[in-house]
């Protein structure tokens, strides 16, 4: 496997892409393409949540997939706890994080042919506010590019932030009031935003989350059957708000493990079955 990190802004390291590419020779010298996942951890615009990021990676990259780690600006540089005080970035503007995601579908454009990616199969995978990234990029299209040769396929939004107002319960609920000030919050509004361009999407979420509301997923879900936007939605009755990969492997508490929640994984790989085609094998053409 191949990874590397590619800094998207200039004078901040912290916003970067983390590439991690299997290798894609198959036999001696024949190689085949692969399809690709971006993962955007959630934490609110504040931070950026480690167990929705290389936990997340490793089960996709164990499906086949190229999987890229978006990094993108967030609120704080440093969280603060009951040791130490919240250190702001100052530099933090909510708009920018869009851009963000723009330059790293730029890297991945430029990479795409030595990576053997799959450029039609590239899907956008999010947690709470990462979903509210990716799900407001694609209502924006308009305003953002995606190079060429990429298609983005489809979208997974899991336990997604759709309004901001929905987070009034997030534990840093006044810092966020100061990342995404009250006149941002109706742009920000992805239920009222979406329309019949929208690519299809899985969501899931658990039916006990008390920071982003299940009943705010329906009603999206509901938006996107009337607007004729193929979807898959999975409310199951138990899951707080946070779980990840709902398992052993991204918990801390014992309350983080949800044997039925953490079938949402396997459901997504179902689901991302629908596109697989046929394997082809191509020659390696490099010296």
């Amino acid at each position: 496997m191949y990874y590397q990190s590619f800094p998207l802004r200039p004078g901040n390291a912290a916003v970067k892409l983390t590439a991690y590419v299997l290798d894609e020779e198959i036999t001696h010298k024949k190689h085949r393409k692969r399809p690709g996942i971006i993962v955007c951890p959630g934490g609110g615009y504040l931070n950026l949540a480690h167990k929705e990021s290389e936990p997340v990676v490793a089960r996709f990259l164990g499906m086949g997939f190229n999987v890229f780690l978006l990094d993108y600006s967030v609120y704080f540089l440093q969280r603060p706890d009951a040791q130490q005080a919240a250190v702001i970035n100052e530099d933090f503007e909510i708009f920018q994080t869009y851009r963000d995601l723009e330059c790293a579908l730029q890297v991945i454009a430029d990479h795409a042919k030595e990576w053997y990616l799959d450029s039609e199969r590239l899907y956008l995978l999010g947690f709470s506010a990462g979903a509210h990234l990716i799900t407001y990029f694609m209502e924006h299209q308009a305003d953002y590019t995606i190079p060429a040769p990429l298609k983005i396929q489809g979208l997974i939004l899991a336990y997604p932030m759709l309004t901001v107002p929905s987070v009034h319960l997030h534990r840093d609920a006044a810092y966020l009031a100061q990342a995404i000030p009250p006149e941002f919050h109706q742009q920000l509004d992805l239920i009222q935003g979406v329309d019949a361009n929208f690519p299809k999407t899985f969501l899931w979420q658990g039916g006990q989350d008390t920071t982003v509301s299940p009943r705010e997923t329906t009603q999206f879900v509901l938006k996107l059957q009337e607007l004729g936007v193929p979807c898959e939605y999975h409310l199951f009755q138990s899951g707080i708000h946070g779980l990840a990969l709902a398992d052993e492997t991204s918990a801390v508490y014992p309350r983080d493990v949800d044997p039925t929640l953490a079938q949402w994984i396997n459901a997504t790989k179902l689901w991302l079955a629908q596109d697989q085609g046929p394997v082809t094998l191509y020659q390696d053409e490099r010296q």
